[in-house]
């Protein structure tokens, strides 16, 4: 069991006492030249210098200064580990309560008989599994033109399946859209419960998958790759915040492909900060505006994949992007831009 978390702050042994206990192994991706440190034995830390030395050129495809910084944990893991083991993706704020969560991840993972989340249209809101939540209230990224006549998702019917990815869900902080915190319903629940402890994620249905919770077989990792972000497509106005919200639906649609199971649910973890949500608004606005379009390229994408190992179907996946990058919008063109450059690295680094 490998544990990834990026910092660029501090890294708190008491968040994590579940998983030392339980001996996992945990990757720290510093984003910075070197200023983090952990004196335990499990952990291995990594910054920039490590980036430059291992990925040389292609180091490009690991995002700096923000969370995605993650994926060279992820390439790391991908290196070292077999395609059965599993792998967490934490955050920095994030505290393990449950003395059970190893255990609890690991029965995510395994075949079982669990509920299926049916809901009406594309989009399914993970925070339906809530049972004590208010109404309405939405996960960053569910975008705003799916949110008209949305009906909450109900979880009767049971499948037998063996998960390859559970998104474990929070208390706390929530993560919803900046923007929604000026009007929308109470965001902070630290005594949320799920009316269930995992349920299936249907095929043919994207859900917001938040990179703080996160819990996979290391197969997945080529398309569990979390988008570059503050890439500024005009002057004043990145592309930010939505790297692992993209990157999840990417990785749904190739999963759907393929023919694995997605689910989400336990085991949950208490998120404790909350961001400054007026830099934050100004850091989504952008990918609000074109969240649409970038899941309408998505669908496009789909028909044109054949099912393969998660590498050469990102690599095929980025082609059909370089193919529409034209034919898109001028903002998200921009972003198209960057972002195949980057999955170009991320490919090449992973096949050698």
């Amino acid at each position: 069991m490998i544990v990834i978390i990026p910092t660029a702050r501090e890294i708190n042994l008491n968040y994590l006492s579940p998983l030392i206990d339980h001996g996992a192994r945990f990757i720290i991706v510093d984003d910075s030249p070197g200023n983090i440190s952990v004196n335990h034995p499990s952990f291995e830390v990594y910054n920039w210098n490590h980036q430059e030395k291992m990925l040389g050129q292609h180091q490009k495809a690991i995002p700096r200064k923000n969370g995605a910084c993650r994926d060279f944990g992820f390439y790391i893991a991908w290196k070292e580990s077999d395609k059965e083991e599993i792998i967490i993706a934490l955050d920095d704020d994030c505290d393990v309560v449950n003395q059970d969560f190893a255990s609890l991840v690991e029965a995510s993972l395994e075949m079982a008989e669990r509920p299926v989340a049916t809901g009406t249209g594309l989009h399914l809101n993970a925070l339906d599994l809530y049972e004590d939540i208010p109404k309405n209230v939405f996960p960053r990224g569910f975008p705003y033109s799916s949110r008209i006549d949305y009906k909450e998702a109900i979880f009767i019917d049971k499948i037998a399946s063996k998960p390859s990815f559970n998104l474990g869900l929070w208390t706390s902080v929530f993560d919803i859209n900046a923007i929604d915190k000026i009007k929308g319903p109470e965001w902070n629940h630290p005594n949320a419960t799920l009316k269930h402890p995992g349920v299936v994620v249907p095929k043919d249905t994207f859900i917001s998958v938040c990179s703080m919770n996160m819990h996979f077989r290391s197969e997945l990792i080529p398309a569990v790759y979390q988008l570059p972000m503050h890439v500024e497509v005009f002057p004043g106005w990145p592309i930010d915040r939505y790297g692992d919200i993209w990157g999840g639906f990417i990785l749904k649609l190739l999963m759907d492909i393929k023919g694995d199971t997605m689910t989400m649910g336990s085991p949950i973890i208490d998120h404790l900060k909350e961001g400054n949500y007026e830099r934050n608004i100004w850091q989504e606005h952008t990918c609000h505006l074109v969240n649409d379009e970038f899941i309408d390229l998505l669908l496009l994408a789909k028909d044109n994949i054949q099912p393969s190992n998660y590498v050469d179907m990102m690599a095929n996946l980025n082609e059909i992007f370089k193919a529409n990058t034209d034919h898109s919008s001028k903002i998200l063109a921009r972003y198209l831009t960057h972002l195949t450059d980057c999955i170009d690295h991320w490919c090449i680094a992973l096949k050698k």
